[in-house]
């Protein structure tokens, strides 16, 4: 007759545990969406050094940045590998 006691608690409990599984399994998939997965791969891509803007030599081929947004170079490429190799930080128009 105990048996007969202790399986009642079960038996009720089994909706409501079926139910929280199924919460907490929504909840992790909301979190690892691929929204989210999309946006943490777009962060690096954000870091990259854009493409120059700027022909400071005349040969057709823009080969420095205006880092500053004043409309003059302040950041050049030497050796065309598309990253600054030179850089203006105290803004006097020349390299440092």
């Amino acid at each position: 007759m105990h048996s007969k006691n202790s399986a009642k608690p079960r038996i009720r409990m089994t909706p409501y545990l079926i139910t929280v599984g199924a919460g907490l399994s929504l909840a992790t998939s909301a979190i690892a969406s691929p929204d989210m997965e999309k946006a943490a791969q777009q962060e690096p891509e954000e870091s990259e050094i854009p493409a120059p803007t700027i022909d400071t030599d005349g040969d057709g081929t823009a080969d420095a940045w205006d880092r500053s947004g004043d409309g003059k170079p302040d950041a050049w490429d030497t050796d065309g590998d598309g990253e600054p190799d030179l850089l203006d930080d105290d803004g006097d128009g020349k390299p440092d």
